[in-house]
């Protein structure tokens, strides 16, 4: 799902020449058929509304909740809610045009796109292993807490876990991050977790419990785009014209959101952390932030100082 949010992405590129790369076809089968179980996965999928009740858990462990509703007509249409204390979203897509629409207040709570990052399937650790194919171990069998579990590692740091009896998501590590799916529910011939944990090391950071129903027909325009414009992606609002590298060296994953004060040359001259997952990257993020160029916003035809919130996702090399 897209990131209607100020997001920088820091991501390792890995290049494997096409001789090196050899598929662990146990992993791929198992995420092939997970994949294939996921809720709105074909357009032959039923429509319905799957419905979450969040509780979020900010850097100092106050706690705070959230609503996250996804209303489908598979390979049609799609419509999310997000509410979230001083934060809403709606998110109208016509997936057969490939067109969206947005409106929002407020900035995105943090957590909210930890949430989005692992609802569906989990992206990072997905992606992760698809960028080395090669270092995907054999699966083997597991146990957490008596569960059994059919597991695939990658040797340095990132285990993605099947439950071996419904062939779905039940756990995966990245680094000190932990991802926890229980509770499939079925959505017609599809299915969703109505469990999801996300804990860094063993702080919980989302606790999400879901449920789903059956829409046999939409309200009226419920799922047409507007004739209002839609707002522009916050990201689009600013653009980042020259940064220092980041140190990547700490085996350790995390997002992070940060504002930042720029002034009329497009430099910062201000960085705070809003909310992190793990502290002990806060310097390593703040750092970056500060060596941050912008370029400069206009105001009637002058440049002059802008603030902004960033969101950024610490990937280990």
């Amino acid at each position: 799902m897209r990131r209607f949010a100020p997001i920088l992405l820091l991501a390792l590129a890995f290049v494997h020449a096409q001789s090196q790369v050899m598929q662990n076809t146990n992993y791929e089968s198992e995420m092939a058929h997970a994949r294939s179980l996921l809720a709105a996965a074909t357009p032959t999928d039923i429509a319905h509304h799957i419905h979450y009740d969040l509780k979020l858990y900010d850097r100092d462990g106050h706690e705070s909740t959230a609503t996250y509703d996804i209303y489908r007509s598979p390979g049609m249409f799609q419509r999310t809610e997000v509410k979230a204390e001083n934060y809403q979203l709606t998110r109208i897509s016509n997936l057969r045009d490939h067109v969206d629409w947005l409106h929002y207040t407020g900035d995105m709570p943090l957590k909210i796109i930890d949430f989005e990052g692992v609802m569906d399937f989990p992206k990072a650790a997905v992606n992760r292993f698809s960028q080395e194919p090669e270092s995907v171990s054999t699966m083997h069998r597991e146990q957490l807490e008596g569960s059994p579990l059919l597991c695939a590692n990658d040797n340095n740091g990132t285990a993605i876990c099947f439950n071996p009896m419904i062939r779905l998501f039940a756990y995966v590590q990245m680094f000190n991050r932990t991802t926890m799916y229980d509770q499939w529910l079925p959505v017609g011939s599809h299915t969703f977790p109505t469990t999801i944990r996300i804990y860094e090391d063993k702080k919980l950071l989302v606790e999400a419990t879901g449920t789903v129903e059956a829409v046999k027909e939409f309200p009226d325009n419920f799922m047409e785009i507007p004739d209002t414009p839609s707002q522009p992606a916050p990201q689009s609002q600013y653009k980042i014209v020259k940064s220092k590298p980041m140190d990547l060296s700490q085996a350790r994953y995390g997002n992070i959101q940060i504002a930042v004060s720029v002034d009329e040359k497009g430099r910062v001259t201000k960085e705070s952390v809003v909310d992190s997952d793990d502290k002990h990257l806060e310097g390593t993020f703040r750092k970056y932030a500060r060596d941050l160029v912008f370029e400069p916003r206009m105001k009637d035809g002058q440049p002059g100082p802008f603030e902004a919130v960033l969101y950024f996702e610490y990937y280990p090399s």
